[in-house]
């Protein structure tokens, strides 16, 4: 993925475009994360609130480390403001794990998958 998966929902109701759309972006997140452990390297996802580059909803941005450092790859998924859901939803599906925010993580962060 090098641009942003968007999506909506209306809180409550999927419909099923959205549904298939959500399998492709698991299996996505699922087929990156397995490619950065064929690396050798940590995948990470962070979900930002509105960042200056996405002001009207969330985006989940991908991040890789190794023993030189953490870096941002070409990788997002993005959505309004009700995507919290189903980003939270797309990496639970994908088996990723939630770690809260760390102090130190700029404001916009919401949490972190991995």
């Amino acid at each position: 993925m090098d641009a942003f998966s968007c999506f909506a929902c209306d809180g409550s109701k999927w419909d099923i475009a959205v549904l298939n759309g959500i399998d492709e972006m698991v299996r996505t997140v699922i087929s990156e994360q397995w490619e950065a452990s064929q690396r050798g390297v940590l995948s990470m996802w962070r979900i930002y609130d509105r960042p200056a580059d996405w002001p009207d909803g969330y985006v989940a941005r991908r991040y890789e480390t190794d023993k030189d450092g953490t870096v941002r790859t070409k990788s997002n998924l993005a959505g309004g403001p009700e995507a919290l859901a189903m980003l939270r939803h797309i990496f639970s599906e994908a088996g990723l794990v939630l770690k809260t925010r760390s102090p130190g993580d700029d404001p916009e962060v919401v949490e972190v998958w991995m």
